[in-house]
């Protein structure tokens, strides 16, 4: 949305107007996407269907898009490590920022643009974060490319509530001759402070944006409606395939030339008796299941592959394709991933991080080390033997590319601080115990 000046009374005014249209088509369309991703997907199948069709069987939803979208989401599968202040994990939820930018990256991919809010808790005294798919930014119409503010619904969670008494949440950034403000504002345009003087305390938004790709035309990047098309394609098929087996299997009755139906009868203790010059029969489905499924492993197949995803299957002899012959089926994710990382990832880390000082700053008055870098955890998706695990972590042992810390973090992923130590009290005692733990442990598995 264009605003013509950061100023608190035009940011209002324009917000007024654009509120009643809040529900726009592109919002409506991320909802279809949700639903899909979510397993809301029964709705739009059914509509492909009589209600008699659907008696027989059940709807097939397949839930194609959850998968794909976890398939591409492998940047936060495991947590990065960070090089920071070690007060930082003192005031940041952990646990939740962890499950949140693993959420962000699926939904990314889904939508192709989201927005992730990092906000103070009074309640637990520390910052934390949250998805926000749907909101719209403030743009000035001088031309700025990036956004000054953003306007969001805040969500609550199961209360009853109707669309014109969402309220709404505005934030704008510092710009020279304008102070940031932060207020709320329902869809009749009423403004409700959260503060003295409606003031951004932080001088930003306390929101990082993240495209699935850099903006091209639009702002808001491409999304994955492809998949999601894909995925109601092949919840209708295999609830046609259903309706074939069960039709096939009972099949359709018919009989002719009887002048009463009162006087058939059906049933498997029954004598079905038929007038003279009358006939009967049975019909299924001329439709052939082997073609249908293949159809719909070949739609299925050219989706996933459209997106760097390689379906894997047993070849002709029953046999599992080696690890070496995985990896290198899966170089083409691992390219994308790579790229993802660089132009997405990990500016999106760093900003992150800015924003949740700037909150910390203000909150507490601990003022953190601007030092930060993140090193993002490769999926552990390589299957190795036992000689070859042994043979990985001794050459870099030998070769001093790996510590006894490396070692324990790669093998206790759910540690602790006060685990860690632990285990480097007990390795100072011992120099040599980590290799050979390791080596026995391996040998008798």
């Amino acid at each position: 949305m264009l605003v013509p000046s950061p100023a608190q009374n035009v940011v209002i005014n324009a917000l007024t107007d654009t509120l009643s249209a809040f529900e726009n088509q592109r919002n409506r369309h991320r909802e279809y996407l949700l639903d899909f991703y979510e397993g809301y997907s029964e709705q739009y199948i059914e509509k492909y269907f009589q209600s008699e069709s659907l008696r027989q069987v059940p709807i097939f939803s397949q839930n194609l898009t959850r998968r794909v979208c976890a398939l591409r989401g492998l940047s936060f599968k495991r947590p990065p490590r960070a090089y920071v202040d070690p007060q930082y994990e003192k005031y940041v939820n952990m646990p939740g920022l962890n499950a949140t930018r693993r959420q962000l990256e699926r939904l990314t991919f889904l939508l192709g643009t989201m927005a992730y809010r990092s906000r103070w808790s009074d309640r637990n005294q520390r910052v934390e974060h949250e998805v926000l798919p749907f909101f719209e930014p403030l743009f000035l119409d001088s031309g700025d490319p990036e956004p000054f503010g953003i306007m969001y619904p805040i969500q609550y969670h199961g209360l009853q509530r109707g669309m014109n008494e969402l309220t709404y949440a505005v934030w704008t950034e510092d710009r020279p001759g304008f102070q940031g403000q932060h207020y709320l504002i329902n869809t009749e345009g009423k403004v409700t402070s959260v503060n003295s003087n409606n003031i951004n305390p932080y001088g930003r938004m306390p929101v990082v944006f993240v495209h699935r790709e850099n903006p091209c035309r639009d702002w808001f990047t491409a999304d994955a409606s492809d998949v999601v098309r894909a995925d109601l394609s092949l919840s209708v098929g295999m609830t046609e395939t259903a309706l074939c087996v069960r039709l096939g299997a009972i099949g359709v009755k018919y009989i002719s030339n009887v002048d009463n139906e009162s006087r058939v009868e059906l049933g498997v203790d029954k004598i079905l008796y038929l007038p003279e010059n009358s006939t009967m029969g049975m019909i299924g489905p001329t439709a052939d299941l082997n073609q249908i499924i293949q159809s719909l492993r070949f739609m299925t197949e050219a989706t996933l592959q459209n997106n760097h995803i390689r379906v894997k299957f047993l070849d002709a002899k029953g046999n599992s394709p080696s690890a070496a012959s995985l990896k290198l089926q899966d170089i083409e994710l691992t390219d994308e991933r790579a790229a993802s990382l660089e132009d997405t990832w990990r500016p999106f880390e760093h900003e992150r991080f800015e924003v949740d000082k700037r909150i910390i700053e203000v909150q507490t008055g601990v003022k953190l080390d601007p030092e930060y870098s993140v090193d993002f955890v490769e999926p552990e998706n390589q299957i190795m033997s036992v000689q070859d695990e042994i043979q990985y972590w001794q050459w870099r042992f030998d070769n001093n590319l790996a510590t006894r810390e490396d070692y324990f973090k790669a093998t206790n992923v759910d540690y602790n601080q006060s685990q860690l130590e632990e285990f480097k009290n007990i390795q100072n005692e011992n120099p040599t115990e980590p290799v050979n733990r390791l080596l026995n442990r391996l040998q008798q598995s």
